[in-house]
This record gives structure tokens, C-alpha cells and sequence, in this order.
């Protein structure tokens, strides 16, 4: 969506792309994930689009999109924002939260992202085939980011953790695009690591993120809580039964160090899942907890732990998705 009364001096700010870089980079959902890393680049001089829902391209083209960063620093950046992809793009970053990727993906036609690079920064697994099979001639590549980062308002992010780390899978090699990418984030100060396999990236960082999640959000609590007393039990064995089901897809992980990152974290650090159960919005009960389950199944291991939560979370969810319906639909990531 242009703004027709974008001055001279505001279009000779937006960057330009630099042949030893990534390209035109799209960035769907500027929610807390795709927002941050959409300012950080276009701050950096990438060509950068974000599409959102309407009002939220609306805003940001009007306003800017505004990052407040304890990593990072405050910074406003004029983005074009527009509600739906018009032109075609190198890369292409998902942001939005599972439970809005089909809506989300309207918004993108894919002969604008034949052949580009996408990069899904969606939490679980089973996105990968989903977009695999809506995308056919692009290259899907396996990617996280691990970054406690809020979208406050439209084209407001707050990003409040001390970490920011960045990974990507290389086996298969991803091509120099990728690698381009990963020299444009690293040089935004993004903690990165690239290697291995997607799975390696995936259920790595699953296995973090999975426990923290779902014991948190259950327990309704921050960190703080959810790594002590009776929690903390909860907390070792859902890492645990990760463990156990990426071992049978050929992934080797250690609970102890997942246990000691989350001992490290600050005590008032509230995953995603919670802050959407606080919220009363839909939450990705199904895309984490109930993509263990399945895998699980399907590898014949027991996840007693974890199947106990995530029938407690998902009546929670129910209700919070069909309160999210009558107000007419959930935010954006």
C-alpha cells in the first residue's frame, strides 16, 4: 500500500538492494518476530516490504514501524508496508504465529516467490510440508529464531530479552542467497549459528521451547515459576520426552544443558504461549504440544508428561479460540 504523500527526502531513504546481498526481502506478519528482524534489516539499508492485514500496512506506511530494543536499541524505520505481496521477492520471512499461517499465506501470491528463499520463523515443525507443498518452486530452508519479542501495538515492537539468537539449517546446502542473508543478519548484531540439518535446527529448538511453553503457560507462571517446586519436575520431563522422539528421528539432544539455559533466563521471561493465554487469544497448543504427540506416535514413544499438559492447555485454547472468533480473529505474531 503506498502512501501518496510520502516526501522526496522519505523515498530516498528506503535502501536499495546491493548485489552481494540478499535481495528483495518480504517479510510477512511485522509482529514481534518478523517486525524486529524487518526494521533491523531495512535499518542496516536492505530492500525490505512487510505485508500485514490492512490496518496494520495502513499504519505502518504511515507512521513507520518502531522497534524499542534492549539488544538493539529504539529506532523508528519508514517501511513500505503493503496488505498484500505486488512485486516479486528474493526472500521471503514468515513471522506470523502458526495458528495464523493460512490466513497469513493469502497474502502472498506465489509466482512472486518463484524461486526465492523463504524463511519460516514459526515455532514446531510441521509448517515445513505445508509450505513446501504451497510453494513448490521455492527453497523452503529450516529456520528459528529465539528472542522474547512483542508487538505492543500495530507497527510496535518491543523486544525485551537479553538474547537474540538466530539459526539456520545447511544441509542441504541452501545456495549463496541464503548465505547472504545470514551475513545481513549477523551484521544487525543477531547471535547466529548455521549447520546441520533441519531437523537439527528444528527439534533443537523444540526441545527448549516446547517445556518452557507449555509449563509456563500451564502453570501460568514466568520462568521464575515454572523452573521451581513441582514445576520444575514437569519442566525435566517434557525436555526429557523431546529428547526421547528426536532420538528416533536420527536428532541427538541434551536435556541438561536445555535445563541450565532455562535456569539462566531471567525469572520475569514469559514465552509467547502464555502472554496469548493472559490474553485470552488462540494459542499454539496444537502446533508444539500436539506435533510432539504426533511424532511421538508415529515413533512408538510414550510422552506421558507432555500428553497430560497439553489436554489441560488445549480446553483452555478451545475457549480462547472461540472468544478470539467472536471478536472476529487474532493479531498477528
Amino acid at each position: 500500500m503506498a502512501n501518496q504523500d510520502r516526501t522526496a527526502a522519505e523515498d530516498r531513504e528506503r535502501p536499495r538492494a546491493t548485489p552481494d546481498g540478499p535481495g528483495r526481502i518480504a517479510v510477512l506478519a511485522p509482529g514481534g518476530v518478523g517486525g524486529l528482524l524487518a526494521g533491523l534489516l531495512h535499518r542496516d539499508g536492505h530492500d525490505v516490504t512487510v505485508v500485514a492485514t490492512e490496518p496494520t500496512a495502513r499504519l505502518i506506511d504511515e507512521r513507520g514501524l518502531r522497534v524499542d530494543s534492549s539488544a538493539f536499541g529504539d529506532f523508528t524505520v519508514r517501511v513500505p508496508a503493503a496488505p498484500r505481496l505486488e512485486s516479486a521477492a528474493d526472500v521471503l520471512v514468515i513471522g506470523c504465529k502458526a495458528t495464523a499461517l493460512d490466513d497469513a499465506l493469502e497474502r502472498i501470491p506465489a509466482e512472486h516467490v518463484r524461486g526465492a528463499l523463504i524463511v519460516p520463523l514459526l515455532n514446531g515443525f510441521e509448517h515445513m510440508s505445508v509450505l513446501r507443498e504451497r510453494f513448490p518452486e521455492s527453497t523452503v530452508v529450516g529456520s528459528a529464531i529465539r528472542v522474547e519479542s512483542t508487538r505492543v501495538a500495530p507497527g510496535h515492537i518491543v523486544q525485551s530479552s537479553p538474547f537474540a539468537a538466530f539459526a539456520m539449517a545447511t544441509e542441504p546446502a541452501p545456495g549463496p542467497r541464503a548465505e547472504a542473508l545470514l551475513g545481513a543478519l549477523q551484521a544487525t548484531g543477531l547471535s547466529m549459528s548455521a549447520g546441520g540439518t533441519e531437523d537439527d535446527v528444528l527439534w533443537r529448538k523444540m526441545h527448549f521451547l516446547l517445556p518452557t511453553a507449555l509449563v509456563c503457560t500451564h502453570a501460568e507462571s514466568p520462568m521464575g515459576g515454572a523452573r521451581t517446586g513441582e514445576r520444575r519436575s514437569d519442566l525435566l520431563a517434557v525436555a526429557g520426552e523431546v529428547e526421547k522422539v528426536a532420538a528416533r528421528r536420527g536428532v541427538s539432544l541434551d536435556t541438561g544443558h536445555i535445563v541450565r539455559t532455562a535456569d539462566a533466563i531471567p525469572a520475569e521471561t514469559k514465552p509467547s504461549m502464555l502472554r496469548d493465554r493472559e490474553a485470552g487469544r488462540p494459542m499454539e497448543v496444537d502446533a508444539l504440544g500436539g506435533a510432539l504427540l504426533r511424532a511421538a506416535e508415529a515413533a512408538g514413544v510414550e510422552v506421558p508428561v507432555t500428553a497430560r499438559i497439553v489436554a489441560d492447555l488445549e480446553r483452555v485454547d478451545a475457549a480462547n479460540r472461540a472468544a478470539a472468533r467472536s471478536a472476529g480473529g487474532a493479531g498477528e505474531r
